[in-house]
């Protein structure tokens, strides 16, 4: 396994590491702190979608560390067929009212719960949705979760948060763990990451996938590699050498994570980083990757397609993943 650390102090980017054994983040979130003006999140809500026969708290607890850190309101956003006045929510949703505590409480009249949803990250309100998917709810086979989930991920206008019923939210995210393909219009979309892993002390685990195929010229017997092809100007596939770190890694860890992480995504330099390179089928490595890094969020960019392999592979981790799934569209 190769890995690389780049932890956070200036002017130190890249130091080699073989190792994925847990590293407490060095830097709390900072009191005062605002967010980057291209991050998308200053001054906006993050939303929580209240819906279920019984609303998933861990949404709710997921909202307010989200919210929490970035300094922003958490809003709560109910959805009936009959006009309901705000206090009564709790009892509508089968929880304590203690349990919203501290959440702005909207109700919509509407039988269309991902078009209320939709409407709202319209008016630029909502930096992110926290989305759960629920038990009870039909499944959209194309993307493996609930289909008020579904929906909501193709119509938002903002980040989607996805927690599934089986999540148990952490008191505090501290790994965040985020899949990159090498293509620059992918690290594009991922400033907003960037920035909540500032906001919340966390660690930025990258990790490097692709499409799994032996390189042009290798054995038939070669073992894959998790790069991906060439497909947009600006891409970065992995060295040759990936096993022989001396070779050509610590090189390209350093341009990978300056440019990728710095010039495109707006990573802030003092996000503490550690990069992986998958190898093997991309969904498996992340899945992993996840599990063994003990990541408290994953962090997909979607192109909001599901026919070629990024949507197979998106459709996958959002189905798969440990821990709750935040999903930027690109």
């Amino acid at each position: 396994m190769v890995s690389a650390v780049r932890n956070g102090s200036p002017g130190r980017r890249g130091a080699l590491s073989g190792s994925i054994s847990g590293i407490e983040p060095p830097y709390p979130a900072r009191e005062g702190d605002e967010p980057s003006p291209t991050s998308g999140v200053r001054n906006r809500s993050v939303l929580v979608a209240l819906h279920g026969e019984r609303v998933h708290l861990g949404a709710v607890d997921l909202g307010r560390i989200i919210a929490g850190a970035l300094g922003a309101p958490l809003h709560g956003l109910f959805v009936g067929r009959e006009p309901v006045d705000p206090c009564d929510v709790p009892a509508h949703l089968g929880v304590a009212p203690e349990a919203l505590h501290g959440v702005v409480l909207h109700v919509d009249v509407s039988d269309d719960l991902p078009g209320a949803l939709a409407s709202a990250t319209e008016r630029g309100d909502a930096a992110f949705i926290v989305m759960a998917s629920e038990p009870e709810e039909l499944t959209d086979d194309r993307l493996g979760v609930g289909r008020l989930a579904a929906r909501a991920l193709e119509t938002a206008a903002c980040g989607v948060v996805v927690i599934h019923p089986t999540h148990r939210p952490s008191t505090r995210l501290r790994r965040i763990l985020l899949p990159l393909d090498g293509a620059p219009s992918t690290a594009a979309a991922i400033t907003p990451a960037g920035e909540l892993a500032r906001r919340l002390g966390a660690e930025l685990d990258i990790v490097m996938v692709g499409g799994s195929s032996p390189r042009d010229g290798d054995a038939e017997d070669a073992p894959p590699v998790s790069t991906p092809a060439p497909s947009e100007p600006g891409a970065m596939v992995a060295p040759l050498y990936v096993d022989q770190p001396q070779h050509e890694w610590p090189a390209f860890t350093e341009e990978f994570l300056a440019r990728f992480l710095g010039a495109i995504g707006h990573c802030p330099h003092d996000v503490s980083t550690r990069f992986f390179l998958g190898r093997g089928a991309p969904a498996s490595e992340i899945l992993r990757y996840a599990r063994e890094l003990a990541s408290d969020l994953v962090v997909l960019v979607w192109h909001g397609q599901l026919a070629e392999q990024h949507g197979a592979v998106f459709r996958d981790v959002l189905h798969g993943a440990p821990c709750p799934v935040m999903v930027l569209r690109r």
